[in-house]
């Protein structure tokens, strides 16, 4: 009987807590199904109380009902529609040849009620520089991002949320790249960044929790000795927005991973959906909390697991599968929740698709640190040397400096004489160059005896069967809501469509230097420009440089 009593004691205690925290945070409680519970283990109390009239048994009778009342009543979804008109979902290397071979019901849904079509990536095909066009309708020598080193005030040009901003529009912005440092929007909403901050500023600071998890092993190191700091950031995440179903889901991640240490793959793939659904509750909570009316969610899962598992998805795994089965619960929330007003985008920056398997081990990868140092000590500035797959973008400040490092590379030759760099342009970006081997046939042999301009070869290339899948420029573009006709086939679809078709739809004119077109809804009346915004933006402090475990792990340098 004691156990009895102590048991319902606990469930009571439990109920009530997660009934006091969802008062304040009305999404925290997401988990209606376990409501039945407490109830029938009351019921079956109830049912023994019949048989032994005690009081005890009465008092665990009636714990086990409050627990269950309480459970029901915070379980409730009672916050309304979300109030934002515009809303777009970035999910980052997504591609019909993975949708198109899955049952998702929300992209289904939104294909059939909306509008679907291919978008056009472009080249140097890496994310920072991709989202920048995304969000300004620019090029990037308009934008000046050409590599992943870089922070918000290196942005040249405005972006859709400046925009939004200048005309009044509260702005909710979560993880779009190239936004460290945050900086608060005078509109009112909130600011997030992305997977690239270095470290964890956010706006408005009590959202800073997220990032101290994701940078955990980088603060963990700063901060030996300080201890408790899991117990502040799960408290920072509650108070942020994150649900109980989150946070049970970490608490069992967080035993299995002590008790039966799973392998890579397995780490990787939890790790990557415990941090979807994080932002998912984080945002969610915040652009109620804001009346954001303009407002971005990027999902970088479905680019993460990509790069790693493709070969398996091939073969029918699930790691990439359970990245794009979180994408489609996300947008499946989202329009539940959605005001009858509301207009949503889903975008890709570029789609997917096998690395060439050459090499001797089915797989090699050309580097990039000492590339990028040997071409800063011959004077050429500002360089970013970054990896997709086989092909390496240097990215410079000008194009005289570009030229300068492709005469140079191409001085580098191998023990045969031969350049062994591959130079070619970017189309439309003359201060970037491509590099790709003159040779791919690399080989244990090749590895030991060759040079790169009177250097190991081992400093520019290696085998590798780590990274197997790489970006594809056929990414994809979605769109439902108020104004647009089901089953609409978007034809043409460019990056650079995006910011006209974004702000049209949020009653926003875009600017006649936007090369793009809106591809839906109506567009208002353009304005010459809105670059004359960007002097007078003022970003928080902030650490300088970027997140280069993340850039490590991701297989974009070394």
């Amino acid at each position: 009987m004691r156990v009895l009593v102590l048991t319902a004691a606990l469930v009571l205690a439990f109920s009530l807590l997660v009934f006091g925290i969802d008062l304040g945070h009305p999404l925290f409680n997401d988990l209606p199904l376990l409501s039945p519970i407490p109830l029938v283990a009351g019921m079956a109390t109830l049912g023994y109380f019949s048989r032994r009239r005690e009081k005890m048994i009465a008092f665990a009778a009636s714990c086990f009902f409050l627990a269950a009342a309480a459970w029901m009543w915070s379980s409730r979804d009672r916050v309304g529609r979300m109030p934002t008109r515009m809303l777009m979902v970035g999910v980052d290397g997504a591609t019909w040849d993975v949708l198109d071979g899955m049952e998702l019901p929300a992209f289904e849904r939104i294909r059939a009620e909306g509008a679907h079509g291919t978008l056009r990536s472009m080249e140097p095909m890496f994310s920072p520089l991709l989202w920048t066009t995304i969000a300004s309708g620019k090029p990037p020598e308009a934008h000046g991002i050409r590599g992943f080193h870089v922070q918000s005030y290196d942005c040249q040009v405005a972006r859709w949320w400046d925009v939004a901003e200048a005309q009044g529009r509260a702005v909710g912005l979560y993880k779009p790249l190239v936004d460290y440092p945050p900086r608060s929007f005078s509109t009112g909403g909130f600011w997030v960044p992305s997977w690239l901050a270095p470290a964890p500023d956010t706006w408005p600071d009590a959202l800073r929790a997220v990032k101290e998890v994701e940078l955990g092993n980088r603060l963990r190191r700063k901060q030996v000795g300080s201890g408790g700091v899991g117990v502040r950031t799960v408290l920072g995440l509650v108070q942020a927005g994150v649900r109980l179903s989150t946070l049970l889901r970490g608490a069992r991640w967080t035993l299995e991973d002590k008790l039966t240490g799973p392998g890579p793959e397995r780490r990787n793939v939890e790790m990557q959906l415990i941090r979807g659904y994080i932002d998912r509750d984080v945002f969610v909570a915040q652009v109620y909390a804001s009346d954001a009316a303009v407002a971005s969610l990027n999902l970088y899962a479905t680019d993460g697991l990509a790069h790693l598992y493709w070969d398996r998805y091939e073969a029918g795994g699930p790691e990439l599968r359970a990245a794009y089965t979180q994408a489609d619960v996300v947008l499946g929330e989202l329009m539940r929740r959605a005001g009858g007003h509301m207009r949503l985008l889903v975008v890709s920056d570029h789609g997917f698709k096998a690395m060439d398997g050459s090499g001797e081990a089915g797989q090699f990868l050309p580097l990039t640190e000492r590339l990028q140092s040997r071409l800063g000590a011959e004077g050429i500035g500002k360089v970013d040397v970054t990896r997709v797959g086989h092909k390496l973008t240097v990215g410079t400040a000008k194009a005289s400096e570009a030229e300068r490092a492709r005469a140079i590379v191409l001085g580098w030759l191998d023990r045969e004489g031969e350049p062994f760099f591959r130079v070619e342009p970017y189309p439309g970006d003359p201060a970037s160059l491509a590099l790709t081997l003159a040779k791919e046939a690399v080989s244990t042999e090749r590895l030991a005896v060759d040079t790169v301009g009177g250097e190991p070869i081992v400093d520019y290339v290696k085998l590798s069967e780590a990274y197997t899948g790489t970006h594809d420029e056929r990414g994809i573009i979605l769109a439902w809501g108020e104004g647009v006709a089901a089953g609409t086939v978007i034809e043409g679809a460019t990056l650079f469509d995006v910011a006209p078709t974004l702000l049209s739809g949020a009653d926003l004119p875009a600017a006649d230097d936007m090369s793009g077109r809106s591809l839906l809804w109506p567009e208002l009346p353009r304005v010459p420009t809105w670059d004359g915004l960007v002097p007078s933006l003022r970003y928080m402090g902030g650490e300088g440089g970027t997140n280069e475990e993340m850039l490590k792990a991701l297989g974009y340098t070394e």
